[in-house]
């Protein structure tokens, strides 16, 4: 906008100076007197812009502008010497000219001395500005560090979790009887799996959830212990990686690695029960069954159970219906 107005004041003031007299007729004064009144006009029209550029320079400092404005001081003072130049050499008046050189050059001296605090000005922009990017490269260094000392916290503290929930598995056991000896770790899974199957094909139920829930009391009865620890554990080491500023897909991939095929059954039926309903969201939320063996289900029409995100990381997840972190 500011530039069109400078356009429409050059134009009106070209139209006037037509209007004043024809162009053939214009003498040294007019074409002085309309340069001057566009000099002016545009300093009047982008003033605001030449400070912004010299009190905000984009570039650090002011260089560019202070070069500009000299270089045309000195083009305008240079124009009229040339002209009085002219001017007294056709009157012959060698004295008057004397009088007019003494006058001018105190202005420039002034001037000069003018332009010198400016050039001090831009020195201490150029320090200033220096002090600024230093500030901001010390900054982004600083916050470098506080991610990178961030993110190794929460590995440490995620594998040792992860240790630990290894050590958790590792310390069930199932007795079998004297004639049987006994399961322990990741073994007692598949046990655990066996009792749920044999519960549910006995059942006559046909009521599909149902059927799977009491399936599923069947161990829960014998194993709650062993069991509510295994869930409760798992539950907050996803809690613990829903809640941190990282990667959440790349450490769920790792815990999920954790699981072998019959953990993962189990932790299917379990995620049916009213007091695990925390724990299928999360497990619909992050694909937590990701790896799950669809065959060893019960029951191909149990896959309907939970959302397609709890199988497939690429389909569509809806948002978690409590405040137990952020998503």
């Amino acid at each position: 906008m500011r530039f069109v107005w400078w356009l429409v004041g050059l134009a009106v003031l070209a139209g006037g100076a037509y209007l004043y007299r024809p162009i053939a007729d214009f003498g040294v004064e007019t074409w002085l007197t309309i340069g001057i009144t566009a000099a002016t006009w545009s300093i009047v029209v982008f003033t605001s812009t030449v400070v912004d550029r010299i009190v905000a320079p984009n570039d650090g400092d002011s260089r560019g502008v202070f070069t500009a404005l000299l270089s045309l001081a000195f083009a305008s003072m240079g124009g009229v010497f040339v002209v009085a130049v002219h001017a007294q050499a056709a009157e012959k008046n060698w004295g008057t000219f004397g009088d007019f050189l003494g006058g001018v050059l105190n202005p420039v001296l002034t001037f000069l001395s003018f332009m010198a605090l400016l050039f001090t000005i831009i020195l201490q922009q150029r320090e200033i500005h220096g002090a600024k990017e230093d500030g901001k490269v010390l900054q982004s260094q600083r916050h470098a560090d506080r991610l990178s000392s961030e993110r190794m916290q929460f590995e440490n503290t995620f594998f040792q979790m992860v240790s630990i929930h290894n050590t958790i598995v590792n310390s069930i056991d199932v007795d079998r009887g004297p004639s049987k000896n006994p399961l322990r770790g990741r073994d007692c899974f598949k046990e655990f799996y066996d009792g749920m199957k044999a519960t549910y094909d006995t059942d006559l139920s046909s009521d599909e959830m149902a059927k799977s829930l009491a399936a599923h009391d069947h161990i829960w009865k014998s194993y709650r212990n062993d069991l509510a620890h295994y869930y409760r554990y798992i539950y907050n080491i996803v809690r613990f990686i829903n809640e941190s500023d990282v990667d959440k897909t790349r450490y769920i991939r790792i815990l999920r690695a954790q699981f072998s095929d019959f953990e993962l059954v189990v932790m299917f039926y379990n995620g049916l029960i009213p007091l695990a309903a925390k724990s299928k969201e999360y497990v619909e939320y992050f694909s937590m069954l990701n790896n799950l063996p669809r065959e060893l289900l019960f029951s191909p029409a149990h896959e309907k159970f939970y959302q397609p995100s709890a199988f497939d990381e690429k389909a569509p997840r809806q948002p978690l219906s409590f405040k137990d972190g952020a998503s």
